[in-house]
């Protein structure tokens, strides 16, 4: 078994499906749901029915007692009545007339709504007073629980009970005893079908959950399959794939990241090879020179002359800058690069790189301009700004038109800093807008009838872009098709 099968075994030994994840789940929550649904209908469903019977009942004698400390008979006998309608409980209100014995009174009213009600079948004055006596002796507060069974001395101990809630009130110097009484019937034969009815609905419910479980993992999990198998596709080199994330909006944001991906990858292979084919031309060119001339020099005698030595050191240090910015390029994308940071004439630098080229302008034709009203000052890497000023006017050379012009111009921005730009302008065929932002870009070169025969290999742009952001710099370019292009970069001024 090879070192990626075995791997691959171990990767399928470890984890499961996206889909079969997606079924468990579903099929979990049914279950879940369904065992929810069992404890609350069934087990907890006496002690929550009793619950809320004895906490409405609560309620109802509160607000009465409140009531009864404002209001005169009449109108507690009106609010009462629609307070035992709202709370569906039983209401009595007793006159206590001896509150050192509990001796009852006369009742003030009752409002019936069971005939089985507790408070409105009490005959004898010793359950009232014992009543009085228990809420007397808890701040006039007393919930008492009393069986429907021993009410008609029966023993059934399935026939539910009464609950009353007994409060004190004093008011006006008269003290009333309010009785509030609900019902809590038995739920046993409810229990009972609500089991009957859970067992019929777990039967279909789960089911339906597994084949929608089925259903809905396939149409989540299909796009992803179909990504990874194009995934797997581009792992090997093939750039031409397509990923489609369906209708969901993640696995479409998804979708349309890996293609830009794809695209990128094969924007940059294809740079790469182009970089290869640029070395290798640009490499070949200047080994044959150097090869040519050397074996003339050895084997043909008047040969080494001046002239053809000067064509070996040209073309040696042709390979050297070859050489020199590719590595460069690896310094700054491994982040490498630091700046020595000082004080220098900007401006004089730009006259620099032009006295550098003087050579080029006086043998090849070119006619390179620099415009300036003055001389600047910047804080600045002044060899590292060097090399972006020879860098983009080597550009402006390399594309420039057949008049072979190339301008410089320096001017001073004024705002809240003083910045100086810097633009090399050339009169070329310029760069269609939608590859303009692929310029600064490693290994990016225009196609190859642009280009003039001495082009380098397409990394001078990046190694300006790398040293720029490293000053915290602004730059750009502007270019029309026919019309040549325009690099610029700012930095500020200092004083």
């Amino acid at each position: 078994m090879t070192p990626n099968s075995k791997k691959k075994a171990r990767f399928l030994a470890a984890g499961s499906s996206l889909r079969t994840r997606m079924i468990a789940a579903f099929a979990l929550f049914s279950v879940i749901v369904l065992a929810v649904l069992w404890v609350f209908q069934t087990v907890l469903l006496d002690d929550i029915y009793s619950n809320l019977k004895i906490r409405d009942l609560d309620h109802c004698a509160d607000e009465l007692a409140k009531a009864a400390a404002t209001m005169d008979a009449e109108s507690l006998h009106t609010y009462a009545g629609d307070i035992a309608a709202q709370y569906e409980a039983c209401v009595s209100v007793y006159h206590i007339m001896d509150t050192i014995r509990g001796r009852m009174g006369s009742k003030l009213f009752d409002h019936h709504l069971n005939a089985t009600c507790y408070v409105h079948n009490i005959r004898a004055e010793h359950m009232l007073r014992q009543l009085y006596q228990r809420a007397a002796e808890n701040s006039g507060s007393w919930t008492e629980r009393i069986r429907l069974d021993s009410m008609f001395g029966g023993t059934d101990t399935d026939s539910g009970e009464n609950v009353i809630q007994v409060r004190l009130v004093l008011a006006d110097e008269r003290e009333y005893m309010i009785l509030c009484n609900t019902e809590l019937v038995p739920l046993g034969s409810t229990v009972k079908t609500l089991r009957a009815l859970l067992f019929w609905i777990s039967g279909i419910l789960l089911p339906v959950a597994v084949i929608l479980a089925v259903i809905l993992s396939a149409r989540i999990s299909k796009p992803i399959r179909e990504m990874s198998a194009e995934a797997s596709k581009l792992a090997i080199g093939d750039y031409h794939v397509n990923f489609d994330g369906g209708t969901c909006t993640e696995t479409m944001n998804l979708s349309a990241t890996l293609n830009r991906a794809a695209y990128e990858l094969s924007k940059l292979d294809q740079m790469q090879k182009d970089l290869i084919a640029n070395v290798s031309h640009d490499l070949r060119t200047p080994l044959t020179l150097i090869a040519g001339y050397t074996e003339a020099m050895r084997d043909l005698p008047g040969e080494a002359t001046p002239e053809n030595m000067q064509i070996v050191i040209d073309e040696t240090n042709r390979l050297t800058n070859l050489v020199q910015d590719m590595l460069e390029v690896s310094r700054y994308q491994g982040g490498r690069q630091e700046l020595r940071i000082e004080r220098f004439n900007f401006t004089e630098v730009v006259r620099r790189t032009l006295d550098r080229n003087a050579k080029l302008r006086e043998h090849d034709g070119f006619t390179i301009t620099f415009e300036s009203t003055q001389d600047v000052y910047v804080q600045a890497d002044e060899n590292r700004i060097l090399q972006v000023i020879y860098n983009l006017l080597g550009n402006a050379v390399n594309y420039t038109g057949e008049d072979k012009t190339v301008l410089i111009r320096q001017t001073v921005t004024e705002g809240e800093e003083k910045r100086v730009l810097l633009e090399v302008i050339d009169t070329g065929i310029g760069i269609p807008e939608e590859e303009l932002p692929l310029v600064w870009e490693r290994y990016y070169k225009v196609n190859d009838f642009h280009k003039r025969a001495n082009m380098g290999t397409g990394l001078g742009l990046s190694i300006v872009k790398s040293i720029l952001l490293l000053h915290g710099a602004r730059f750009g370019v502007n270019s029309k098709v026919g019309q040549g292009s325009n690099f610029w970069f700012e930095l500020k001024i200092t004083d």
